[in-house]
């Protein structure tokens, strides 16, 4: 049964349960991991859960789980009966974690609101999802409103630093993403404590790809709209975060390992507004072609998968070109 309604999660919840983030986790998966343990100790007392954030945690996302204490891992030998995901709408996005996910026979749920890859979608038992809220820490706020619960003060600052960091510092989100950033600085009185949390300066290894991000960026213009890629071997978030800043209105940002290929993409809010390409929607469809998963959000999106560089950036020029001429 896959039902798209928040009400009744809980009754899909056995004993043993493993809450799951996808890998380089970042704010947002911690805090919708850590508002499902709470809310899930809360209603079933008895259950045993542990939170999984497999293959490697960010910088950041590390940063908050020290700050605020959480009791959170990369790899786990617990056995479990139900698995919990939280926001990732594809398999390739869980690590040695999307087989084990296909394998599992007992209860599978999702929790995300990212675009959702059939091959996960199809395989779940529960699912809640909402692609227009503002983060996944936004949809695990309104599940303790469903319960009538108030998460704890850890909690609501792990939950609020998901928001925050999703919504680009407050700066984009529906008027609902606002009402829970408001329920939940009712909690914890005061919002300077998580900004705190998330800022962070980046260190020289971090710069340093930043910089040879822009070094080797490749332009293409279509019509006023400027669209760039690069390549570097670490930081491609960063480095695609850090060429819309210096300009550019698309930036993908690629990276390769052995016979694997990942890319971070990222767009200006205005791109968006003014023509509606939503890149996790984009590159949702390409991945497809190419081996892989992707999903993300109108202006934020990351791709895992296999395949050549070169074919990668034509078939999403393509996409473009479609959208814009």
């Amino acid at each position: 049964m896959i039902s798209l309604q928040e009400p009744g999660f809980i009754e899909y919840i056995g004993y043993k349960v493993v809450v799951l983030g996808h890998h380089n986790a970042d704010p947002d998966a911690v805090g919708a991991a850590q508002g499902i343990r709470e809310l899930v100790e809360r209603l079933k007392p008895d259950v045993f859960v542990e939170v999984v954030m497999p293959d490697d945690i960010s910088r950041l996302s590390t940063y908050i789980i020290d700050g605020l204490g959480l009791d959170i891992v990369e790899r786990t030998q617990a056995q479990f009966d139900t698995i919990v995901i939280v926001d990732s709408g594809g398999l390739n996005q869980l690590g040695e974690w999307g087989k084990i996910v296909l394998d599992h026979e007992g209860v599978k749920i999702l929790v995300d609101h990212h675009t959702l890859e059939d091959e996960i979608s199809k395989n779940l038992d529960f699912i809640v999802h909402d692609e227009s809220a503002s983060s996944t820490c936004e949809l695990v706020s309104r599940l303790f409103d469903d319960y009538h619960l108030i998460p704890t003060d850890m909690t609501s600052k792990a939950l609020l630093a998901g928001i925050i960091f999703d919504t680009k510092y407050l700066s984009i989100g529906n008027q609902k993403a606002f009402q829970t950033v408001s329920k939940l600085l009712q909690n914890i009185g005061d919002i300077s404590e998580v900004r705190s949390l998330l800022y962070q300066e980046n260190d020289v290894s971090e710069r340093i790809a930043r910089l040879k991000t822009a070094q080797r960026t490749e332009l293409h213009r279509f019509k006023d709209w400027v669209v760039v890629f690069s390549e570097v071997g670490s930081f491609q978030a960063s480095g695609a975060r850090a060429l819309v800043s210096l300009g550019a209105d698309i930036a993908i940002v690629l990276g390769s390992d052995k016979d694997m290929m990942r890319a971070s993409l990222r767009s200006s809010q205005s791109f968006y507004g003014q023509t509606g390409l939503h890149l996790g929607e984009m590159i949702s469809a390409i991945s497809e072609t190419f081996s892989g998963a992707g999903s993300g959000h109108p202006t934020a999106a990351g791709f895992n998968g296999s395949g050549d560089l070169n074919e990668f950036k034509k078939a999403i020029l393509g996409k473009i070109q479609e959208r814009i001429g």
